[in-house]
């Protein structure tokens, strides 16, 4: 089996789908610190995690499906061919 474009992308939904996931894991932000709590930050602002875990499992399986259905496209794409004079 040759390695065209679409069989690429196809093998590469699903590393890009997990990468996608732990990436979107990884993401902080600034949250204001609940007022019950101390917080060590002047500005009284915490880093906390952007993303549930749940979140972050649809988003990975989000970039998976489109990279699935973009070898779809890339498969029914037209072959160019040369044109040949009537």
């Amino acid at each position: 089996m040759s390695l065209t474009l679409k069989n690429a992308l196809r093998f590469a939904s699903v590393p890009v789908g997990v990468g996608v996931g732990i990436w979107t894991e990884q993401l902080e932000s600034l949250q204001p610190c609940p007022p019950y709590a101390r917080c060590p930050t002047p500005a009284d602002l915490v880093l906390q995690l952007t993303f549930t875990a749940w979140q972050c499992a649809l988003f990975g399986a989000g970039a998976a499906v489109m990279l699935l259905l973009l070898s779809f496209a890339v498969a029914r794409r037209p072959s160019a061919r040369p044109l040949t004079a009537a």
